[in-house]
């Protein structure tokens, strides 16, 4: 399976999602707007929601190879009111290269669940490093660039379409030594 990352307006993602589902025709193809567990401190009590990880971005998962993939969405793309471009490699011009390169493929396989969603991360702060002690972001602790203990989150560094790119997640430090 090969995955795409599609361009949208931001504040549209779940009704392109819906659009892709419904009324494109892609074959064996699987839309998905990535998410983040989010919880967060309010009058003294602690509350959870679902965030969206990328702004902007709707994700496909499709058995289509990068080029025919293309062709296939183009003139869906420009039909849409709120697709926007499909991103590839390289400046756009000469570049074919369409679906996602595999080692970011495998960094965001190894955060998600099963429904795309990247569940809270517990970790425990010594100094300056976190160790994180259960959840997605195990292993994963020289990705993080700062934490946001008071907002019960990280910035991570990922990669996405050869673009670095800073996202929230859910982390929550259990203990400070």
């Amino acid at each position: 399976m090969f995955w795409y990352v599609l361009f949208v307006k931001t504040g549209y993602e779940q009704k392109v999602k819906v659009e892709i589902s419904r009324r494109w025709e892609l074959g064996n193809s699987t839309p998905f707007v990535p998410m983040y567990e989010a919880r967060f401190k309010r009058g003294g009590r602690i509350y959870s929601e679902v965030r969206l990880l990328c702004p902007g971005y709707v994700f496909i998962e499709s058995e289509m190879s990068g080029v025919k993939f293309y062709k296939a969405t183009r003139p869906l793309i420009s039909q849409s009111e709120n697709a926007l471009n499909l991103l590839r490699y390289g400046n756009g011009v000469t570049n074919d290269n369409f679906e996602m390169k595999l080692d970011e493929h495998e960094t965001f396989m190894h955060l998600y669940n099963e429904e795309y969603c990247i569940e809270m991360s517990k970790g425990v702060l010594e100094g300056d490093k976190v160790y994180i002690t259960d959840g997605p972001l195990k292993g994963l602790e020289g990705c993080i660039k700062k934490v946001r203990g008071s907002k019960l989150e990280a910035v991570i560094e990922m990669r996405i379409m050869g673009q670095l790119a800073d996202v929230k997640v859910g982390l929550e430090i259990v203990k400070k030594l």
